[in-house]
């Protein structure tokens, strides 16, 4: 009887050893981060395109100031279209996700927030883009470029101002054929500017003024804007 109970006891002993051992642990779960982004327009009457939100790793630019506009930021700009734009930072490779709003954007509200799983290993180079059109503008952007964001802690949130930008892809005229945003034309692949360089928007003229307006212009009063246009918000939930 005690022979049969001790050989018992060792047999158990064994048993729990063995599932205790590492060969049979639970591998440990590696969460993804998370992160919620949403813009803010703080123009007065500029409504603005639905908008390209874009996270990467260092080495991905959507444009350069004082270069050319690509294709892709051209369409955007005097369009208002973000597929391109997707399009291209998805094709590189320092692309890590990216997704674009439902709509526009109207003067004074939010866009929808949208949110990023974002691989752990990946947190340490992370950078985020945002790209809208101005639609009452010829070719007129804001947002953020490649601005970095991976030293953010779980919980917390941080708030950036926008510039806005000229394309340099075509003259501000201001006319209503000519601006998507008052029925006119949008991407028009012929380049007018006499500059054709990204550089900081000098914001627009409108017809509100006699002595220093632009008599042609489709725009007025309440269209004119001042940096920043947006604020974009961006939180770590994990």
């Amino acid at each position: 009887m005690n022979t049969k109970i001790k050989f018992g006891a060792i047999a158990l002993s064994a048993a729990l050893l063995a599932a205790c051992g590492s060969n049979n642990s639970p591998t440990p779960v590696v969460q993804d981060a998370q992160f919620e982004v949403r813009l803010v327009n703080l123009t007065n009457a500029q409504t603005m395109s639905p908008v390209a939100m874009i996270m990467h790793n260092a080495g991905f630019n959507n444009f350069v100031d004082g270069e050319t506009a690509s294709i892709a930021v051209e369409i955007l700009a005097e369009g208002g279209s973000n597929a391109q734009v997707l399009s291209e930072a998805q094709a590189a490779t320092a692309h890590i996700a990216s997704a674009s709003t439902t709509g526009p954007v109207p003067p004074g509200t939010s866009s929808t927030t949208l949110g990023f799983a974002i691989p752990t290993a990946q947190v340490s180079d992370l950078r985020l883009s945002v790209m809208t059109m101005l639609i009452r503008t010829n070719d007129s952007f804001t947002g953020l470029n490649a601005t970095n964001i991976s030293d953010m802690a779980v919980g917390s949130t941080r708030a950036f101002t926008t510039t806005t930008w000229d394309a340099g892809t075509e003259a501000d005229i201001e006319t209503a054929v000519s601006m998507p945003g008052t029925g006119g034309e949008g991407f028009n692949a012929t380049r007018d500017d006499r500059i054709n360089l990204v550089r900081v928007h000098n914001g627009v003229v409108t017809n509100a003024s006699a002595e220093f307006g632009l008599p042609t212009s489709a725009l007025v009063e309440a269209d004119r804007f001042l940096n920043p246009t947006s604020r974009i918000v961006v939180t770590r939930t994990q």
